[in-house]
């Protein structure tokens, strides 16, 4: 007896799914202390405003429009999104506009469906983290040069909440007022504002895009992303209420001559991590001490003795062994370090974007491998890699491009691209890219 096709198809559809109803909500869902990170990774849409959900190693996408979710407060332009490793809570933020606050999120996800593709999300709170109408407070910048233009898209009017992290071994997620100086901290077992929040340190946490925590959860680095910020910020952690204390700013390079704008840090191991900078040259924010602002360029930093080495270049041209366009993201497996570079902050926006690989088996003297090009390893009229994230196994590192909408899965075996997430799947403008069982 062959048995019932009909039976067995949707037992297959069945196998598919992921249920979480049943979930303990009550654990640490850190990388270090949930055993299987589920393979999903999480985005949102600047364009669509929907929530995406994507199962790398099936390669399923799920759109949510978060207007269905019971309880979401209306249209609202949303940030980034924050995906526990259990796969089974999201945190999304949103701006604020002249009618509605900016958030913080806090979901639910009860069971995903990825072959019929639907998703039911629960809506279980929503923090108000600027109210409506409230500005952004950014410095005031403009082009002195031909080298380093200010676009309009690092000048916004709204409040945004950026850089979510995770700190390890504790019950706080950490967010950063971007457009601010306030760094946000939730208690995630209770999806409350921690008790220390907002932590605000004049001269360190202004234009912050995430405090990025070592595995032990003692050092936390922030990160300067806006221009002419040429340091590290270094904290040291409380892990019993999340307070950060200010020890001191990591400079990248020198007071007459340093490296400035940067977006992200990666931690190698509990005392090192890298950086990376954007910036190209002076503006009117450029001290009148400063000789030279260094082209984008890749910095070791030794998180216990407080100190920055420039151990990547820049290049001018695009099969050269440095980096080549700003580099907004780095991520490292084994020996390896991925620069996402992305061209968005000279004179033209958005004209290409590459994912640099070097070896870095002696981290002081990384060796180049190869870049993936528009058209040579990235598709056709690619522009602007945005984010890299690694998955928990290191089998795979996955980048987003907000500009030409795709999502990238790049094998870490052979370095080649071997999914493209894209239009044809719906995406039009993905961002805040967070893979489950990573701390940022």
């Amino acid at each position: 007896m062959l048995g019932n096709p009909a039976f067995a198809v949707e037992l297959q559809d069945e196998l598919q799914d992921e249920y979480f109803e049943n979930e303990d909500q009550g654990q640490y869902q850190d990388a270090l202390h949930h055993d299987f990170p589920r393979p999903i990774l999480t985005a949102i849409d600047y364009h669509t405003r929907n929530i995406y959900l994507i199962n790398y190693e099936k390669d399923k996408v799920v759109i949510i429009d978060p207007i269905t979710i019971e309880g979401w407060p209306g249209d609202l332009p949303l940030q980034h999104a924050m995906i526990m490793p259990g796969g089974n809570r999201l945190y999304v933020t949103t701006d604020n506009t002249d009618d509605h606050p900016g958030y913080i999120a806090a979901l639910k996800i009860k069971n995903i469906k990825w072959k019929k593709g639907i998703a039911k999300l629960v809506l279980e709170k929503l923090l108000v983290v600027e109210m409506s109408g409230t500005p952004a407070e950014l410095p005031f910048v403009e082009s002195v040069n031909d080298a380093q233009a200010t676009p309009d898209w690092l000048l916004r009017s709204s409040a945004q909440t950026h850089g979510p992290t995770i700190l390890p071994h504790s019950n706080f997620v950490y967010f950063t007022e971007w457009t601010s100086d306030k760094i946000r901290v939730i208690n995630r077992r209770t999806n409350e504002f921690a008790e220390v929040d907002p932590i605000v340190i004049p001269g360190y946490t202004e234009q912050t895009h995430g405090i990025m925590f070592n595995k032990s959860g003692t050092i936390g680095l922030g990160s300067g992303y806006f221009f002419d910020n040429s340091v590290i910020d270094r904290y040291k952690v409380n892990k019993r209420n999340g307070k950060l204390k200010a020890i001191d700013q990591i400079m990248l390079g020198t007071e007459e001559e340093h490296a400035a704008f940067s977006h992200y840090v990666f931690w190698l191991d509990e005392r090192y991590a890298l950086t990376a900078s954007m910036q190209f040259d002076k503006t009117s924010l450029t001290p009148s001490a400063t000789n030279a602002i260094i082209p984008p360029s890749v910095w070791l930093i030794d998180a216990w003795e407080g100190t920055a080495t420039k151990i990547i270049n820049y290049t001018d041209h695009a099969d050269g062994a440095g980096v080549f366009r700003s580099a907004t993201d780095i991520a490292v497996v084994g020996n390896k370090l991925y620069i996402a570079e992305e061209d968005t902050i000279d004179h033209t926006f958005g004209d290409d974007g590459y994912v640099s690989i070097f070896d870095i088996s002696d981290r002081y003297n990384p060796i180049f491998i190869k870049r993936l090009k528009p058209g040579a390893g990235l598709p056709n009229g690619f522009a602007v890699a945005h984010t890299l994230s690694p998955t928990p196994d290191n089998r795979y590192v996955l980048m987003a491009s907000w500009v030409s909408g795709y999502i990238i899965k790049i094998d870490t075996m052979t370095d080649t691209v071997v999914k493209t997430f894209g239009p044809n799947d719906g995406l039009v403008m993905p961002h805040g890219l967070f893979v489950a069982g990573s701390i940022r």
